[in-house]
């Protein structure tokens, strides 16, 4: 039965389109894109603006269609192909989907709503929209957000100043979205669920789970059952998805607090252990999707890897070998949780980003770059990659030399979430309703590729001072219109958008 027979067949039992669309609902489905493993389109071309969904689904799935959405507006998408082949890295069957981006989207990042005859899967913050691939862009590296809690009780934003709070992504929210990377790059342990090690860092969550008997504080340690750090896992999962909630994509792969590497194992006061990498690499993979993974922007290659297990490995230097064979890809870069276990080592490569040692620091400079950065949990600590497009390719600021990290690593607030790095005079940079904002900026870069979204009267807006109009569109039933502006905003400095009055509408 196709996807409009089922709509009608239960309407005309009397079931509302909205009840439909409930009782087919199953994200899980939608294999890619997702929140960590996001699309890449540009807007610049029919090629560019094309995306792969993978979709678990059975062969005889029918009437496909894909829809992205923001928070103001909705666009359909074009479906290219649809073809039954495999997803997840080649290793169980399932649907390639090909779409195209409208050409009157906006460039935005966008929940993905995929229907078939058999469900409906929606992946928020999942497609990222850009005007171009081939011009300059930078990126933000993050590593070890490592969420244990909800709320801080370190002026750092972290708890008891060792690991992470979901409370810093509110922090971090305001700058990066003004900042506007093409995306940040996070290199794991973005949770520290912990319990197949000690669980110590947890104990504060115990009380929640099971009562005052697990009222513990990290003082000392204990064994815990399997249940128990499943409980807490799902915990921890459930805060990162709530608090993650930004207008840049993230693209991300596991750390060994995501998915613990196969030799660690659930202590216990005797044998038999518990094993606990199959759990963790399940278990992250029902959440945030593929392990090891990669995408192209035009001619430059990502590649994500999950350093945990050594047929991922296998595949990322397949992946990896493809794209050094393939002269059409001008830069290819490498982002893992660090260089050791299952990590993939290339030979040769442009650049190469990892965490895990809860520092900033330079691992190699020859034959290519390593660099660490982190941890994110002590005030949103981040490094910053500026790349620019030049003949034959791509060059990258801090591996031109090496990076000097007084200007290109630094925190995205202060003590307490009190003052975010970059910041606006409004409640929210990308839903302004006055006609300007002031947009200042305590760091020192130059954020060239800056971002503000102002909910303006409806009508025609031609011009913004100090801005450029990327898009605009109507909203709210068409009683508004949003104006997408780009805005250079200098190193160490403030900058203030005004926006022209609309055009006067023409006569009937």
């Amino acid at each position: 039965m196709t996807a409009r027979l089922t709509l009608i067949f239960f309407v005309l039992i009397g079931l509302h389109p909205s009840a439909v669309r409930a009782a087919l609902r199953n994200d899980g489905a939608l294999w890619r894109p997702r929140l960590a493993t996001p699309a890449l389109a540009a807007l610049d071309s029919l090629a560019n603006r094309q995306f792969t969904a993978e979709v678990r689904a059975s062969s005889a799935a029918t009437g496909w269609s894909i829809t992205i959405s923001n928070d103001l507006s909705a666009w359909t998408c074009q479906v290219l192909t649809a073809t039954y082949s495999t997803i997840n890295r080649g290793t169980e069957p399932g649907w390639q989907i090909a779409a195209s981006v409208p050409t009157n989207a906006p460039p935005e990042l966008f929940t993905v709503v995929v229907s078939c005859s058999e469900s409906v899967s929606v992946q928020s913050q999942s497609l990222s929209v850009v005007p171009v691939f081939a011009t300059n862009f930078y990126i933000l590296h993050m590593a070890d957000e490592q969420i244990v809690q909800e709320f801080h009780n370190a002026p750092s934003g972290q708890w008891y100043t060792t690991v992470g709070t979901a409370e810093e992504f509110n922090w971090e929210k305001e700058p990066i979205n003004l900042i506007n990377p093409r995306f940040v790059i996070a290199t794991g342990d973005d949770i520290d669920f912990n319990g197949c090690f000690d669980a110590y860092n947890n104990w504060g969550n115990w009380g929640t789970l099971y009562g005052s008997d697990y009222n513990y504080k990290p003082s000392g340690r204990r064994y815990f059952t399997q249940r128990e750090t499943s409980d807490i896992e799902t915990k921890l999962t459930s805060l990162y998805f709530s608090y993650h909630v930004f207008r840049v994509p993230y693209v991300e792969c596991p750390g060994n607090h995501d998915v613990p590497p196969t030799t660690e194992y659930l202590k216990a006061p005797s044998p038999p252990y518990v094993y606990w990498h199959s759990i963790g690499a399940s278990f992250y993979e029902t959440n945030w999707g593929q392990r090891s993974w990669s995408f192209r922007m035009g001619d430059f290659y990502v590649l994500l890897h999950d350093w945990s297990e050594s047929s991922l490995k296998a595949w990322a230097a397949s992946d990896y070998h493809a794209a050094l064979s393939d002269p059409s890809i001008k830069y290819r870069m490498v982002g893992q949780h660090y260089t050791s276990g299952q990590a993939f080592i290339p030979s040769t490569c442009d650049l190469m980003l990892v965490g895990h040692g809860h520092t900033t620091g330079m691992l190699q400079s020859s034959p290519y770059y390593i660099y660490q950065d982190g941890p994110a949990f002590r005030y949103g600590t981040c490094g910053f990659f500026n790349f620019r497009r030049v003949q034959n390719g791509w060059t990258c600021d801090q591996t031109a030399s090496a990076r000097n990290t007084a200007t290109d690593v630094w925190p995205l607030y202060t003590d307490n979430g009190v003052i975010r790095k970059v910041r606006s005079n409004r409640p929210d940079a990308m839903n302004i309703t006055a006609t300007l904002v002031t947009i200042t900026n305590d760091l020192p870069e130059n954020f060239y590729d800056g971002r503000a979204r102002f909910i303006l009267s409806k009508g025609t807006y031609n011009s913004a001072t100090n801005g450029t109009i990327l898009a605009q569109y109507g909203c709210y039933n068409g009683t508004k219109t949003a104006v997408l502006v780009k805005v250079n905003i200098p190193a160490s400095g403030t900058i203030t958008v005004s926006m022209a009055p609309p055009l006067p509408a023409m006569a009937p």
